[in-house]
């Protein structure tokens, strides 16, 4: 069994058999009754190797048809639309496939909450990170998941959140969100760059996200 020790073999079971009709697949509520998204960071990682089939980094369109087989190989293929779906909540770059840490994201953040933070800020210079912290949820989330999440932004594994990645930070959460202004970006940086280093780690960000 692929997840064995991570995943309840009855949890699995009941998810599978709850979204056995086409066009009943809703990844949260799957992802929530398999255990998913209570998982350690590295039973996540497991979990995506498991699901990324050909071994090439990220989940493919292809693949992720054949999601629910993982889980049980008997398991239907998703329909079009739900395999769409899946991908445009979890794709968070727009290149056309799921990178593991954009699936660690699927599985933390509520897309109507993100929805809603986003459009809160849609006006130039008008986002506040604690507004948005606040309406996408994840003031509220625990610190392995707001580890998630900054890893996530680290878009280049440094280990920090520099100025650049910080211009792109809605678009962690939306491809089609707008750069944030130079304004926005340097009081964003200077609220969260305790240490006067020109970069958020992961210490400063988690007591941003928590301000």
């Amino acid at each position: 069994m692929a997840f064995a020790g991570m995943l309840s073999d009855e949890d699995i079971k009941a998810a599978v058999q709850a979204c056995q009709a086409p066009g009943t697949f809703n990844y949260k509520s799957f992802f929530a009754q398999v255990g998913l998204t209570v998982l350690s960071e590295e039973d996540g990682q497991k979990v995506f190797i498991v699901l990324d089939q050909d071994k090439s980094g990220y989940i493919e369109e292809e693949e992720l048809k054949l999601f629910l087989q993982n889980f049980s190989p008997g398991a239907r293929e998703l329909t079009v639309a739900e395999t769409k779906d899946l991908m445009a909540a979890g794709d968070k770059d727009g290149d056309g496939k799921i990178g593991m840490e954009e699936m660690a994201f699927a599985g933390v953040l509520n897309e109507a909450d993100i929805k809603a933070a986003l459009d809160g800020c849609k006006a130039a210079d008008s986002f506040n990170y604690k507004t948005f912290f606040k309406a996408c949820g994840l003031s509220a989330k625990t610190v392995d998941e707001v580890k998630k999440a900054f890893g996530i932004i680290d878009q280049d594994a440094s280990g920090f959140i520099e100025e650049e990645e910080l211009k792109l930070f809605l678009q962690n959460f939306s491809a089609g969100a707008r750069a944030l202004t130079d304004k926005e970006t340097k009081a964003f940086l200077s609220a969260g760059d305790s240490d006067g280093d020109g970069m958020i780690g992961l210490d400063e960000f988690a007591a941003l996200v928590k301000a």
